[in-house]
């Protein structure tokens, strides 16, 4: 990665990085073509079982277009993650392994060939704990391959479940980073207005997810794990004083540690689509636990995230450098002289 004059001037790295953006192989569909699952349809959408994904967007796998907007956007760095309608939940078993094998190493070699625009993250299994730490594992010493993404919903068990604690492990010793993205929220209100899952149904599914993982102690046990929530952590960090004061009610909970210090162990990306929103949350987890998102290219995201993050009020010149882009560094190794 080079220096950029336009990314964090008052920060000790120099760089901005987006840690949530999303990217699909180019070659993918055609490798898919001779595979048996998931079928190719037409309009680039693929089966899994019986669901459809919607149409690919073009801006997934076109990677000059890619580079020219983080360009044009200040953006030194993407952490790019697969597109979670491509979580393979409805294959069997060795079908859903061969084709994250397929999707992971393509991540990886997108990446290796931009290494100073692209670091990958590797798609993981969310229905079965021990092929999603064997994936991590295998893909942790591909060059720019940062960590991995995992869907927090989808079949199996649930992510505080004790069979989930080799996961956290391996993502834990090899200092992985793991980026925790909505999946298959149904909304919790049980109401079906359009935009209602993107405004409610997915930050409700963050929430209730890590929530769960904060009250069961998985954070305590796996202090080193590098968990980051996106879209500003669903509703934590609002209702964490709730946490707090729910987890003293509970039965030795008044002894105990309060669910809100294990919420501050997370890592939250930036993307609130509120100046005054961020504030809160740095002000809640630290500034040195926000990290810049933009979840690009979908229109749900935010293409002027960067500005999103200088036009924060409260934050000082000291925070918004590490926002930008100092606190990813750190992370991922790539703070550059």
């Amino acid at each position: 990665m080079t220096n950029s004059s336009r990314a964090g001037p008052d920060g000790p790295c120099g760089h901005v990085v987006d840690v949530h953006a999303h990217a699909v192989p180019a070659g993918l569909l055609d490798a898919l073509r001779t595979c048996p699952s998931p079928e190719v349809g037409t309009g680039r959408r693929l089966r899994f079982g019986p669901r459809w994904t919607s149409p690919m967007p073009q801006a997934l796998t076109d990677v000059a277009a890619r580079l020219a907007e983080m360009d044009r956007r200040g953006v030194d760095l993407q952490v790019v993650s697969p597109w979670i309608e491509l979580s393979p939940g409805e294959l069997a078993p060795a079908a859903a392994a061969a084709f994250l094998r397929l999707l992971n190493d393509g991540m990886a070699e997108l990446a290796a060939a931009h290494p100073g625009r692209l670091r990958a993250l590797a798609l993981l299994d969310r229905g079965d704990p021990a092929a999603a730490a064997a994936e991590l594992l295998r893909t942790a010493g591909r060059p720019g391959v940062a960590g991995a993404e995992l869907p927090a919903g989808g079949p199996g068990e649930a992510l505080h479940d004790p069979a989930w604690d080799r996961l956290w492990a391996a993502a834990s010793e090899c200092g992985s980073f793991v980026l925790l993205h909505p999946w298959g929220a149904a909304s919790p209100a049980g109401l079906a207005v359009p935009g209602l899952g993107d405004i409610v149904d997915n930050p409700a599914q963050t929430t209730s997810v890590a929530g769960a993982m904060a009250l069961t102690g998985v954070f305590d046990r796996f202090a080193g794990l590098r968990l980051c929530v996106v879209h500003g952590g669903g509703f934590l960090p609002y209702q964490a004083g709730r946490f707090d004061a729910i987890g003293r009610a509970r039965p030795g909970g008044e002894r105990g540690r309060p669910p809100s210090a294990a919420l501050r162990r997370l890592y939250y990306d930036s993307l609130t689509h509120s100046p005054g929103s961020l504030s809160f949350l740095a002000g809640f987890a630290g500034a040195d636990r926000v990290l810049l998102g933009s979840d690009f290219p979908f229109p749900t995201g935010d293409p002027a995230a960067v500005e999103a993050v200088s036009a924060a009020p409260a934050l000082t010149p000291a925070a918004r450098a590490a926002i930008l882009g100092g606190n990813a560094c750190g992370l991922l190794g790539e703070c550059a002289s």
